[in-house]
């Protein structure tokens, strides 16, 4: 297995090549990197346990009542929501002759406690394309593989949802794909 990182501005993204897949990877804004330290990336837990901290020292001075109560177990439950669900790393993994597989990960501090995963397989996969959206005064570009389901309708499936990263890591990601895409079409024609 190899890891690289094919673009020097842009750490954020990282290439990792298997005998059996290839897969590109965008890590979040404040996530841990692949190989990092995880010292560094413990640096979040510190606010958490501060507040811990301080919540039970308040606690007394809070009071014992039903509402109180409530209110903290709620701001408690949409803290701990927010934390575990933090988007930490979104990838699109390239099967060769199977399709593609888009993922997003979130955890808490370079933990991946869930994972969504939608595979397309090259079947359902009319095309893989870099499509573009203004967004308030800004525009936006964004990778797209079109895929036709069981009722021939087309549906479009967003890599990268969540991080959006920059024009380069996307036309990067694009023609590795359609590389994988074209390979895929010869050996077809070869059989």
């Amino acid at each position: 297995m190899q890891r690289t990182t094919p673009l020097h501005d842009h750490p954020e993204f990282c290439i990792t090549q298997h005998s059996g897949w290839r897969e590109y990877r965008v890590n979040a804004p404040g996530s841990r990197r692949p190989g990092a330290s995880r010292i560094a990336s413990l640096s979040g837990l510190w606010f958490d346990a501060f507040l811990v901290l301080a919540f039970a020292y308040h606690w007394d001075k809070i009071g014992v009542t039903l509402p109180r109560v409530t209110a903290s177990a709620v701001v408690i439950s949409l803290y701990l929501y927010l934390r575990l669900t933090r988007v930490l790393w979104e990838s699109v993994v390239v099967f060769p002759m199977l399709g593609i597989q888009l993922e997003t990960h979130r955890g808490v501090a370079g933990y991946s406690l869930l994972a969504s995963r939608k595979f397309v397989p090259w079947s359902c996969l009319e095309d893989f394309l870099i499509t573009e959206a203004i967004h308030g005064w800004d525009i936006r570009y964004y990778l797209v593989a079109v895929t036709r389901t069981s009722q021939d309708a087309l549906k479009l499936e967003v890599a990268f949802e969540s991080i959006l990263p920059r024009f380069p890591i996307l036309l990067e990601v694009y023609h590795g794909v359609q590389g994988a895409l074209q390979d895929k079409d010869e050996h077809v024609l070869d059989t």
